[in-house]
C-alpha cells in the first residue's frame, strides 16, 4: 500500500470510528487542539484501553477480548475483536512472517506452555501472539510443560518432524531466555537439542533481560550456544495493534510494513520529530475495525532512522527502540509471568539501607523501635526539629530542592513555638487535659507525596510519641534526601534516644509486618486513597488504638474575575507564580492543589480568563514535564473526554497546560480527573452557585477573595494551598495523638 492509500485507509478508519464509537468521537472533539494532521485523527494512548471499554461494532460482534500484558497489580488493556478485525491481523501477520520464513507451513516449536489457550474467547498476548504464529505451522510443539519446565520429549519430536528442513520457533523474548536457554544450559551438552535450521522469532520482554544485563547480542549468542539456533528476529508489536508487527531485519533494525507506520513524536507539544531524533513512538495501523485502535501513542522512547535506504534493501521506515519511559509501566507479554513470580520478593532497591529479618528494610532510624512517650512539644523534640531545619534550608545539596526547604522552614524553633502556643490556647478549657504521647504511632505514608511522611512523623514527635514510619517501595528523591538529613542528625550522640524511638522502613503491600505493627500501636495514621485507608483501618489493632485517617480529597480555587481585572501586569504575574507553587509544585498530586477552577464573573469577562491563563502558561515554561507525565496527563484527558462528562474542547499550546472549560459542572467534582498542569473552568455568577457542588470530599478552596464564605475544610489565599498545619481536615493530629497524663 503506497503511502497516499494508506494515508486515505487511516483517514476512513477514523471516520468509521467516529460514527461507531461514541467514546472515541466524544475523545477526537475534546483533544483536536492538541493535534495538527486533519482527518487522521489524534493519537490515542495506548494506556486508554485499560481504562475504557472501547467498540466501533455491535456487542454481539465481537468474537475475542484480547487482553495486554500486565504484571500482578496492574491493570490491563481490554481488546473487542470480531471476526473480521480478527481474520485481517491474521492474514496481515503471516504475510508480514512469511518474508522471513517463507510461504510454506512448516513445523513450529511454541516456546510456552499449553495452559496459556485455555480460553479462545479471551486471552491475553501471549495467547494472541501464539495463535497468530500458529497459522503458520503445519504441526505444533510446546517446548514447556505447564510448570515451565522444559518438555524435552515435545522438542525432540519437533526436530524429528523438521527433519534438518526449514522450521521455527516463537516466544516472548523472557520466557525464552529465563525458561528455554536456562533450562538448555542446566543439561550436558550432549543432551541438547541441535536446532540449525530453526528460525525464533520473539518479542516483547526486555525490561526484565536489561534488568539483568542481557543485550540483544548477547541473547542472539545464548540460543547459538544452547541449540545452534542461528537465525533470530526480534519484533515489535502490542496487543493493542495486533497483526501488523514490526519485524527485525538482519542490520538490527525493526521495519514498518504496508500495514502500518511510526513517527517519533515530541512529548512537549506532539509535534511529528525529523528522522534521527529520539521521541515517543506513535504508530498507525490499518487493520482495527472492532475498536478505535488505528492511531496509538506508545510509551516507548525511540529513534526513525530513515525511510527507504536500509542496508538490508526492504522499503519503508525502519527504526530503533531505546527503551521504555521512565516510570512507564512495565509492559511485554512475558513480564507477565516473570512479575508474577517475583511480585512476593518485591522489596526497596535502595543502596545502603538495612535488611531486617522478612521483608522488611530500614531507611532511617531505629527498627525495631523503643516504645517512650514526651511531654507534648518536649523541649529535647524542639532542640531536634530546629537542628534538621538548618540542615535543610542552610546545606546546598538539600536547600536547593523546594519541597525540602520548605520542609525545613516549617520545622524551624520559631513556627514551632508558635504552633504550641496556639495548641496551648485551644486546649486551656479543654477537659481532660491532652499532655502527652500515647505510645507508638504507625504511619502509612502516601506515595505521591514524598514529603508527606516527614509532615506526618514531625507532628507525631511533637505530640511526644514513638514512631515507625512506612514508606511506599517506589522511591523518590525527594523522600531519600530527607531520609538522608534525618539519618545524618539521628547518628548524633546528644539524639540516640530520639533514634531508637523512631524508626522509617518499606515493606511490601499486604506484608505481615503491617498486622504486627497495628498490634503494637497506640495510634495510626494513614495517608492514602479511599481503598488504601479502608484496608488498613480494616486490620486488627491494639485496644485503645487511634485511627488518624486521611483518604482521598479534592481542592478548587475560586477567582473573582472583577478583582483579577484590576490587577496590574505584575500583580497577575505574581499570582500566577504562587498558583504555580500550589499546583504544579506537586504534580498537581496534592489533596490541597486545585483542580476545578471557579470563575465568579457575572459579565462574563473572557478575556480576563484568557489572561490569566497566559500568566500561567509562562509559568509553566519552567515545569520538567517528564516524557511519561505527558503520556499519563493526555490519558486521563482522553478518559475524561471518553466518560462524557460534557466537557468543551481542551485548550493548549503545549502539553505543560490544558485548560478545559465546562458548560455545566455536576457532582461529585472529584469526578473531574487532573494532574500535572490540568485545570477545568466553570464560570458562575455567585459563589451561591459553587455551595451545591460541594461536599465532604471538598478540602481547600485557593482564592483572591476576601471573606469567601464556602463550607469546605480550609479556605487560603493563592500560594498557600500546599501550607501543612497540624489541624488538617479539620482534625487536630497532636490532640488526636495525645493523652492525658493525669
Amino acid at each position: 500500500m503506497n503511502k497516499d492509500n494508506f494515508k486515505t485507509a487511516i483517514h476512513e478508519l477514523t471516520k468509521h470510528h467516529r460514527n461507531a464509537c461514541n467514546a472515541y468521537d466524544d475523545i477526537c472533539n475534546g483533544v483536536s487542539g492538541l493535534w495538527t494532521a486533519e482527518g487522521e485523527g489524534p493519537f490515542l494512548p495506548v494506556s486508554v484501553f485499560k481504562d475504557l471499554d472501547l467498540m466501533s461494532v455491535p456487542e454481539d460482534q465481537i468474537r475475542r477480548k484480547l487482553t495486554s500484558s500486565g504484571t500482578t497489580g496492574q491493570r490491563v488493556s481490554k481488546i473487542y475483536l470480531d471476526a473480521e478485525t480478527s481474520a485481517n491481523q491474521q492474514r496481515a501477520l503471516c504475510e508480514i512472517v512469511s518474508e522471513y520464513i517463507g510461504e510454506k507451513r512448516i513445523p513450529m516449536l511454541i516456546i510456552d506452555s499449553p495452559d496459556v489457550l485455555r480460553d479462545r474467547t479471551k486471552y491475553s498476548a501471549r495467547g494472541a501472539g501464539i495463535m497468530g504464529f500458529s497459522m503458520m505451522a503445519s504441526k505444533r510443539f510446546y517446548a514447556l510443560d505447564n510448570n515451565m519446565e522444559l518438555d524435552l520429549d515435545s522438542i525432540r519430536a519437533f526436530a524429528e518432524a523438521a527433519d534438518g528442513g526449514p522450521c521455527f520457533a516463537f516466544g516472548f523474548t523472557f520466557m525464552i531466555w529465563q525458561y528455554f536457554y536456562g533450562g538448555l544450559m542446566k543439561l550436558d551438552e550432549d543432551q541438547r537439542p541441535c536446532l540449525p535450521n530453526c528460525y525464533l522469532i520473539h518479542g516483547g520482554g526486555w525490561k526484565k533481560l536489561a534488568d539483568q544485563a542481557v543485550s540483544n547480542e548477547a541473547f542472539k549468542e545464548g540460543l547459538q550456544q544452547s541449540c545452534g539456533i542461528t537465525k533470530v528476529s526480534d519484533y515489535y508489536g502490542m496487543a493493542e495493534q495486533t497483526g501488523s508487527i514490526f519485524m527485525e531485519c538482519e542490520c538490527g533494525h525493526l521495519h514498518a510494513s504496508s500495514y502500518s507506520d511510526i513517527v517519533c513524536i515530541d512529548p512537549m507539544d506532539f509535534s511529528e520529530k525529523a528522522y534521527g531524533e529520539e521521541g515517543l513512538l506513535a504508530l498507525s495501523s490499518t487493520l482495527p475495525k472492532s475498536y478505535p485502535g488505528h492511531r496509538l501513542l506508545t510509551e516507548d522512547w525511540g529513534v526513525v532512522l530513515g525511510e527507504d535506504d536500509c542496508p538490508c534493501g526492504r522499503p519503508g521506515k525502519y527504526f530503533k527502540i531505546q527503551g521504555r519511559i521512565k516510570k512507564a509501566e512495565i509492559r511485554g507479554c512475558s513480564d507477565t509471568f516473570s512479575g508474577m513470580q517475583t511480585a512476593s520478593a518485591a522489596t526497596s532497591s535502595t543502596g545502603g539501607k538495612d535488611s531486617i529479618a522478612g521483608s522488611v528494610r530500614r531507611l532511617a532510624g531505629s527498627y525495631p523501635v523503643a516504645v517512650k512517650t514526651r511531654p507534648n512539644f518536649d523541649p529535647q523534640i524542639i532542640r531536634f526539629l530546629n537542628e534538621l531545619s538548618q540542615i535543610f534550608m542552610k546545606k546546598p545539596r538539600f536547600r536547593q530542592v523546594p519541597e525540602i526547604y520548605a520542609l525545613g522552614f516549617w520545622c524551624r524553633k520559631a513556627h514551632l513555638q508558635r504552633l504550641q502556643s496556639r495548641q496551648q490556647e485551644s486546649w486551656a478549657d479543654a477537659s481532660p487535659q491532652m499532655d502527652r504521647g500515647r505510645g507508638l504511632v504507625l504511619h502509612i505514608a502516601p506515595s505521591n507525596m514524598p514529603t508527606m511522611f516527614a509532615y506526618s512523623w514531625i507532628t507525631s514527635l511533637l505530640a511526644g510519641n514513638s514512631n515507625v514510619v512506612r514508606l511506599s517501595e517506589r522511591e523518590s528523591d525527594i523522600s531519600n534526601l530527607i531520609l538522608e538529613g534525618i539519618e545524618s542528625l539521628l547518628s548524633r550522640e546528644e539524639f540516640q534516644e530520639i533514634k531508637t524511638c523512631n524508626g522509617f522502613v518499606t515493606f511490601p503491600h499486604g506484608d505481615r509486618t503491617l498486622e504486627e505493627l497495628s498490634m503494637q500501636a497506640s495510634g495510626r495514621v494513614v495517608w492514602g486513597g479511599d481503598e488504601t485507608v479502608q484496608t488498613i483501618c480494616q486490620i486488627p489493632a491494639r485496644k485503645g488504638c487511634v485511627d488518624v485517617t486521611f483518604p482521598d480529597k479534592y481542592s478548587i480555587a475560586v477567582f473573582d474575575a472583577k478583582a483579577m481585572a484590576a490587577m496590574s501586569d505584575e500583580d497577575m504575574k505574581l499570582q500566577a507564580h504562587l498558583f504555580y507553587n500550589d499546583t504544579y509544585g506537586a504534580d498537581q498530586n496534592a489533596c490541597s492543589s486545585p483542580r476545578t477552577v471557579f470563575w465568579i464573573d457575572p459579565e462574563g469577562q473572557a478575556e480576563i480568563r484568557t489572561k490569566w491563563w497566559d500568566a500561567v502558561a509562562r509559568e509553566s515554561e519552567n515545569y520538567d514535564l517528564q516524557p511519561w507525565m505527558a503520556t499519563e496527563k493526555y490519558r486521563i484527558l482522553c478518559c475524561d473526554y471518553g466518560e462524557n462528562k460534557g466537557l468543551k474542547p481542551a485548550i493548549s499550546n503545549d502539553n505543560r497546560l490544558y485548560v478545559i472549560p465546562c458548560e455545566q459542572v455536576q457532582p461529585p467534582l472529584w469526578n473531574l480527573e487532573a494532574k500535572m498542569g490540568m485545570f477545568f473552568e466553570h464560570v458562575v455568577a455567585s459563589a451561591e452557585e459553587i455551595k451545591p457542588l460541594l461536599d465532604g470530599k471538598i478540602q481547600t478552596a485557593v482564592t483572591n477573595m476576601d471573606g469567601l464564605d464556602l463550607d469546605v475544610d480550609r479556605i487560603v489565599a493563592v500560594g498557600e494551598a500546599l501550607d501543612f498545619d497540624t489541624i488538617w481536615d479539620r482534625k487536630d493530629i497532636i490532640r488526636l495523638l495525645s493523652e492525658s497524663d493525669r
